[in-house]
């Protein structure tokens, strides 16, 4: 019984998460994550979720999780190891293009704006 109302619990700090973050960029002239058309530009806000720092094609490239309360997009920096500005809770505008690698929604060297 008290596995499932961790569970609960769970689900519920969750969701609420996910409509704090929704009414935080909710305001932004942006495409919500869950409905980003692939191989077109577009632009997306949301909040810094996480920061990585992963080496591709020998080089380190940073990867930026970003979240708006409909899903989640990883924006990758070939050959940074940190950009001022952007940490995590970080509101940031993001343009590219989106593709799909690995199950993940990504774009590779975005324009990005900090917010907040």
């Amino acid at each position: 019984m008290l596995g499932k109302l961790r569970r609960r619990l769970a689900q519920t700090v969750e969701e609420l998460d996910e409509d704090r973050i929704r009414d935080r960029c909710g305001d932004l002239d942006v495409t919500p994550i869950g409905e980003v058309p692939l191989r077109q530009r577009i632009r997306l806000g949301g909040e810094v979720q996480g920061l990585q720092v992963v080496p591709r094609a020998g080089s380190p490239s940073l990867e930026v999780t970003l979240a708006d309360g409909t899903g989640r997009a990883v924006a990758v920096f070939t050959g940074r190891r940190r950009l001022g500005g952007v940490d995590p809770g970080r509101t940031v505008l993001i343009e590219g293009v989106a593709r799909r690698e690995r199950g993940r929604l990504l774009l590779l060297n975005p324009a990005y704006t900090l917010l907040d």
